[in-house]
């Protein structure tokens, strides 16, 4: 499972946050209000993946990626900001290269496969998706490598992670593969055997 720290100084962020993490999968397991909780969280907790708020008072995003960066220079930092960046924050950000920024209001669906993206998580976890051509909606399990080819698939016409209903998801992998394998041919039929109508 991925681990993660929120950090932010709107406390309702932080807690809203974790919350739809954690049905998606997602282990938060630290959570803070400023650019030095970041810092002391990552060197206790060794994280996966950090989240972090651009904008906050005292110690900012940027202070905490720069003592992140020198703890770890290969950590995983995504950050989120809601406010305008200065060209001096620019330039900063463009020195210390965050892995990802992320614009307030966001997706919490966009926010979840970044973070499978870029923690390399083998974890299977359960999607919502709809054929081109059918009224009905589906719902199956995938890794996240097996979920970035079946968005693709030209069969599938929306695709998207929903939270994680702690199914024992780890024996389906093998036989979703061979399907996506099939499904590549368009051969359609055993995707549809391996998913639920919703």
């Amino acid at each position: 499972m991925t681990s993660v720290i929120v950090v932010d100084d709107n406390e309702d962020i932080v807690y809203s946050m974790s919350e739809l993490l954690e049905l998606y999968g997602i282990d938060v397991i630290g959570k803070g209000s400023n650019g030095l909780d970041a810092v002391e969280l990552f060197n206790q907790l060794h994280p996966d993946v950090v989240l972090l708020d651009l904008m906050m008072p005292k110690f900012n995003g940027l202070y905490a990626l720069k003592k992140i960066r020198e703890i770890d220079p290969k950590s995983t930092v995504l950050i989120i900001t809601g406010g305008v960046v200065s060209v001096s924050m620019n330039n900063e950000l463009a020195v210390l290269k965050p892995t990802k920024i992320l614009l307030k209001p966001f997706n919490i669906n966009l926010l979840v496969e970044m973070i499978l993206e870029e923690s390399n998580d083998t974890m299977p976890f359960k999607i919502q998706y709809a054929f081109k051509d059918d009224p009905n909606s589906y719902t199956c399990v995938l890794t996240y490598d097996q979920y970035k080819n079946f968005k693709k698939l030209p069969v599938i016409q929306e695709c998207k992670i929903i939270k994680n209903d702690d199914e024992n998801t780890e024996s389906y992998k093998q036989e979703m593969q061979v399907a996506l394998n099939l499904a590549a041919k368009n051969d359609i039929s055993h995707i549809q055997k391996l998913s639920q109508l919703v």
